[in-house]
């Protein structure tokens, strides 16, 4: 094998430049965004902007790449193939600016997801925007195949470099004492796997799109890959699902949900072995290829039956969301290339542009995946309050209004519609309330209330000096609910309580006689029902302070003779029906104080920090930090 000299490499990436100038100039965006992010990541108040950038620019990578190929393949003049990367531009400007410019928007995942399904439709588009016209299927397995090869010969080579070059790097730092940055090392990686890998898979792509229609000779490797690796792993799958559909009918054993996902990268895993193993379907030796294939799309249609019923129950019991309009969604696309494939009304080109169309056109309007999903969950939480009459005629009953407490915080106390709901539906409730803030805001509830929760929710923010806030919480502390107080069974949140404005370093005392410290952080708080928190000595005489950690959470001191108990849980409660289900570190000193008195002593304890773990039975004390203010009885 001959090897490329210096100047035939220089020529070739020159070559590369001038066939793909806006696919590499978009990787160097990229890479040039990525390496600023890297150095000045600390001292960037708001990254939105930046990561918009950076993502738009990984998309005209490849939005880019499917416009030159296409004027190539079609022998597009300079001047149409200009217009084609104007309406790419256009495309990618209104992307970054569906992108959120900063954290304090209400919702900021659901652009990214849709962003995603872009970036998916986009790269679909790539595997056959040269052949999109009728025929050439050998052309268009060809072409697929070059871009499958290149791609992972491009990560491999580009692995190997990052590897050497860092391996040097290290060498250097450790032969010669020369101390690097540590970022230089994702400095390097961000250029290989962006500039590099980039630049190296363009380099292998043909500009005769009509000679791969004649090329008749495939590469036995992937033919090896795909008989003996795929396959077989694919008939493993499929015995395995076959039995646990027989499990089904046997027991009348309803579908986990599971099984959805479990199908449909079956259904994937089948697709693409039978797309690598097609050209040698028309050779003689191989023609079972052809009938196992239309045999693939006949045995997966019972198994998408068990997809529709598992996904459809999930659908009625807990309403439709993003994810499983996606898997219904992937559902039916499956199903219509099974029963073309059988019919034999399309062809291996219909497979990835079906799916590219279907993804475009689910992505938007009252029929789209968010409008859809928004709608189920928004009329299913109505549904539920609307039944345990907190809701009339589209408003809130017994709305909780926000209030500033003595340290401005906003506070809500007034949860009267708690006692309206289980624990099963404040849960659903609870879940749904949630998914909204994960993924669509609260923007078709908002007419629900009175009062306009944004702004409390943008105060107390910017009182806290936070750029995050759990949304979910006050939507639905607002609607008279404790967003706290109940859990799923095995599930636990950890709360904590300071009270911050004790300087530990000085402490004033008066009208007692000694101080006592202490601070529970270790396993044994944790691992015994009674658990000691300090011990001390006063006149010959041994006190020991102690925490119940079962469901009463009480606080004791006592000594050998008598003991005194403190109500520390109805404490807990006071704090937790304050500041429901949050932390909060500005806990008034009066709120986290317990006093008593034995025989011979006064005491008061008051507590720096209090942390607690709460699950749907009980709270647990897990820290206490603190100090024991002690008078001596005269």
């Amino acid at each position: 094998m001959k090897i490329p000299s210096i100047q035939f490499l220089y020529k070739n990436a020159k070559v590369s430049l001038f066939r793909f100038p806006l696919t590499i100039i978009s990787a160097f965006i990229g890479v040039f965004i990525s390496i600023f992010l890297i150095e000045e990541n600390d001292s960037i108040k708001n990254m939105f902007p930046y990561i918009n950038l950076l993502l738009t620019s990984g998309l005209g990578i490849s939005l880019y790449f499917c416009t030159t190929v296409f004027a190539i393949r079609e022998k597009k003049s300079s001047k149409t193939t200009a217009i084609f990367n104007i309406v790419a531009t256009l495309i990618l400007v209104l992307i970054y600016f569906s992108l959120p410019t900063s954290d304090s928007t209400h919702n900021i995942s659901l652009p990214y997801i849709k962003y995603v399904i872009y970036s998916v439709a986009i790269h679909l588009l790539v595997s056959f925007i040269p052949y999109i016209s009728k025929g050439q299927l050998n052309g268009f397995w060809n072409y697929n195949k070059i871009l499958f090869t290149r791609l992972w010969t491009a990560a491999f080579f580009s692995g190997i470099l990052f590897a050497g070059l860092a391996l040097a790097l290290l060498s250097m730092k450790l032969l010669f004492d020369i101390d690097f940055n540590e970022k230089l090392y994702a400095e390097i990686f961000v250029v290989i796997a962006g500039l590099f890998n980039t630049w190296y898979f363009v380099s292998g792509i043909p500009d005769d799109f009509e000679k791969l229609n004649e090329e008749i000779e495939y590469p036995k490797g992937l033919k090896i890959f795909a008989q003996y690796i795929l396959l077989p792993l694919l008939i493993l799958y499929f015995v395995i699902l076959y039995f646990y559909g027989g499990k089904i009918l046997l027991l009348w054993d309803w579908p986990k949900g599971i099984v959805s996902y479990l199908i449909i990268c079956v259904s994937v895993l089948g697709i693409l072995t039978f797309l690598l193993l097609y050209p040698y379907s028309n050779q003689n030796e191989d023609s079972w290829i052809k009938k196992m294939s239309k045999n693939f799309y006949g045995i997966l249609l019972p198994l998408l039956a068990i997809l529709f019923i598992a996904i459809l129950m999930r659908m009625d019991d807990y309403g439709i969301t993003v994810n499983r309009y996606i898997v219904l969604f992937l559902g039916i696309w499956l199903t219509t290339v099974c029963v073309f494939m059988l019919i034999g009304k399309s062809t291996i080109k219909f497979i990835p542009t079906s799916l590219a169309i279907m993804l475009v056109f689910v992505s938007f309007g009252p029929w789209g995946i968010f409008s859809v999903s928004e709608r189920a969950q928004v009329n299913r939480l109505k549904n539920i309050l609307e039944k345990a009459k907190i809701i009339k005629e589209n408003k809130i009953v017994n709305e909780s209004i926000w209030k500033k407490d003595t340290n401005g915080n906003f506070i809500t106390s007034n949860l009267i519609n708690d006692q309206m709901l289980n624990d099963s539906l404040r849960n659903e409730v609870k879940s749904i309330v949630n998914y909204l803030d994960d993924h669509h805001g609260f923007s078709s509830i908002k007419g629900w209330f009175t009062q306009n929760i944004d702004s409390v929710i943008n105060a107390q923010m910017k009182k806290e000096d936070s750029r995050y806030a759990n949304e979910a919480m006050y939507f639905m502390n607002s609607m008279g609910l404790d967003y706290n107080k109940y859990y799923d069974s095995e599930s636990e949140d950890m709360f904590t309580f300071f009270y911050s404005d004790v300087d530990e370093s000085v402490t004033k005392v008066s009208n007692y006689d000694y101080v006592v410290l202490f601070d529970t952080n270790n396993p044994s708080v944790s691992n015994e029902v009674e658990s000691e928190i300090c011990k001390f000595t006063i006149d010959s005489v041994v006190y020991t302070l102690s925490v119940n950690t079962s469901k009463d959470n009480d606080v004791k001191l006592f000594t050998k003779n008598e003991a005194v108990k403190l109500d520390f849980d109805k404490c807990l409660s006071e704090l937790f029906s304050t500041y429901h289900n949050r932390d909060n570190n500005n806990v008034p000193v009066s709120k986290m104080e317990l006093m008593g008195s034995t025989s011979k002593i006064e005491f008061k304890i008051s507590f720096n920090m209090i942390g607690v773990k709460q699950n749907s039975s009980s709270k647990k004390v897990e820290n206490l930090k603190g100090m024991i203010f002690v008078r001596v009885k005269k």
